[in-house]
């Protein structure tokens, strides 16, 4: 009885091992966690149609609030991003770095608290000095 445990226990490693390595195999390649979060999070390429614009209602240098309907207001990494970079407090102030056209719609650059990220006019108010 003993020489069947033995038998089945080995066998039961051995076939856990092969299953391992096969899937281990199909996995596909080895990368770091930092280079996988770089592949994951989706952002604008340059050949897409971004341009300075003039004349918006925030220029440089403008000292701006954060405004809008809930608590945190979305900062991106770029223009047209859909995956939240960081997020700035309503309330919080920034300053305007740059203005961009994207796709018909102004982006601005702000530098705060929350760091510098790109977000649109609906969300920024000028604050008076």
């Amino acid at each position: 009885m003993n020489k069947k445990l033995a038998r089945f226990s080995l066998l039961l490693v051995l076939g856990a091992l092969l299953i391992t390595a096969l899937a281990c195999e199909q996995a596909g390649e080895i990368i770091p966690d930092a280079e996988a979060t770089q592949r994951a999070i989706p952002s604008v390429t340059p050949t897409q149609d971004i341009r300075d614009v003039e004349n918006a209602d925030f220029e440089e240098g403008d000292a701006v609030a954060f405004v809008g309907k809930g608590y945190l207001i979305p900062f991106y990494a770029n223009p047209g991003d859909t995956v939240v970079l960081s997020h700035a407090a309503r309330g919080d102030e920034g300053t305007v770095s740059r203005a961009v056209l994207f796709e018909g719609e102004i982006w601005y650059e702000v530098e705060s608290v929350a760091g510098t990220g790109w977000i649109t006019g609906e969300f920024l108010e000028k604050v008076e000095e």
